[in-house]
């Protein structure tokens, strides 16, 4: 049975506060190891794949799963850094409006790569530099409900672009030069991964994260993953 929605988490512990609130009813485990958890929430269906972090992962694990079953939309869901320059504190909760795998394309002088002599997805220019956009009125559509449901808790919810790395940025200085360069919102490691496999079996996506730091923050101390897991678990809920 194809679900209403496919919820993708690279790590158990992210999305634990979510199933804590809706419980699964069934697991299954695929070749691979990739935990599958199903259940329901009111009249909706959901699958729940952990798919491990990464890119690499992300991708190898949505693909798995779209060769057999066809969800009538994914929402990529974790925990992220976010930018100070955004205004955006711990804890608060983002939507992707693109998603830009910063890494993709052909070396330039500056942080940003001048795109690729040919498409990653074919007819999608974009693509060349790893940048995948979102449909603007599911994101306009999602936004509005998580504003309106989650103001009674007081969870700060805005929109904007994420850019998707595979090395975690480790400085403020780092931090500062890839804000000037893509204005990203957050940071993580698993966004444009399945937006690329997902725009490919042309499935709708969304990806919503909250903050559990500041990027370039390295200091654990400072980072609060409890509450992002918490805020995230809410959001999906609502969702």
């Amino acid at each position: 049975m194809n679900p209403d929605l496919l919820i993708l988490c690279a790590t158990h512990f992210e999305i634990s506060h979510f199933l804590s609130l809706c419980p699964g009813d069934s697991k299954r485990v695929t070749k691979s190891g990739l935990t599958i958890i199903s259940g329901k929430v009111q009249h909706k269906t959901y699958d729940l794949m952990i798919t491990g972090p990464g890119v690499f992962n992300a991708a190898h694990a949505l693909t798995v799963y779209l060769e057999q079953s066809s969800p009538a939309m994914i929402l990529q869901a974790g925990i992220a850094g976010v930018f100070r320059q955004t205004g955006c504190n711990i804890g608060d909760v983002a939507i992707a409006t693109q998603e830009h795998y910063i890494h993709a394309g052909i070396q330039t002088d500056s942080l940003e790569n001048a795109p690729l002599p040919f498409d990653l997805i074919e007819a999608n220019p974009l693509s060349r530099k790893g940048v995948y956009l979102f449909e603007q009125k599911r994101v306009d559509h999602y936004h509005e409900i998580l504003s309106q449901a989650l103001s009674t808790h007081k969870i700060n919810i805005t929109k904007g672009p994420f850019i998707t790395v595979s090395s975690i940025t480790s400085s403020a200085k780092r931090a500062k030069q890839l804000y000037l360069s893509f204005s990203p919102v957050m940071e993580a490691m698993e966004g444009a991964a399945c937006a690329h496999i997902a725009a490919l079996y042309d499935v709708p996506i969304i990806e919503v994260r909250s903050a559990s730091n500041f990027a370039g923050e390295r200091d654990k101390s400072k980072w609060d993953i409890d509450l992002a897991a918490k805020q995230l678990g809410l959001a999906c809920a609502c969702l």
